[in-house]
């Protein structure tokens, strides 16, 4: 009998009485340390990845950001689409803006409201614009239109002038 008085069960291969061993402590907080370091490294490196990716595309602009259309109608000639752009530079350094437009009849097919048509696609060249400098433009649509159009920027695009200089100087032999 023991003190605890539960009497010790024989080891099986010594014979000796059984003592349950204790893990080493040392060897515990090794393991504990290692898998919480596992488990937390990629937790780790994801939320410093959205950190440096916030830092350093904080300034970031997009050129469409600097586009509007200000004004949309029928042309009352030749029935098409007629959108007034604005670009409003609010560009680092001089540039060229390309703005794709696309024209929609908001009038469908069938001559109902529901659906509307394409109407065709046209683009306007805003070149060397400078910093804080403000450009309009009017684009007419290829395609009449039965009703009212619609005019939407499809897509913008800023060269910048020291980059368009570079491109060609390193384009001529």
């Amino acid at each position: 009998m023991t003190l605890s008085g539960i009497p010790p069960y024989p080891d099986q291969h010594t014979g000796m009485p059984y003592r349950p061993r204790r893990f080493p402590r040392g060897v515990m907080v090794l393991i504990v340390v290692v898998v919480s370091l596992l488990v937390l490294s990629p937790v780790a490196l994801v939320v410093g990845f959205f950190y440096v990716w916030g830092r350093n595309h904080e300034d970031m602009r997009f050129p469409s950001e600097d586009v509007s259309v200000s004004s949309c109608r029928k042309d009352a000639v030749t029935g098409g689409p007629v959108a007034v752009v604005r670009v409003a530079s609010r560009a680092a350094r001089p540039g060229t803006f390309t703005v794709r437009l696309g024209f929609r009849d908001l009038r469908g097919k069938d001559g109902g409201e529901g659906r509307s048509e394409p109407a065709g696609r046209r683009t306007v060249v805003f070149e060397d614009l400078a910093v804080g400098a403000t450009a309009t433009g009017e684009i007419a649509g290829p395609v009449p239109v039965r009703g009212r159009p619609q005019c939407v920027v499809a897509d913008v695009t800023f060269l910048s002038t020291a980059l368009a200089a570079r491109a060609s100087a390193s384009a001529t032999p």
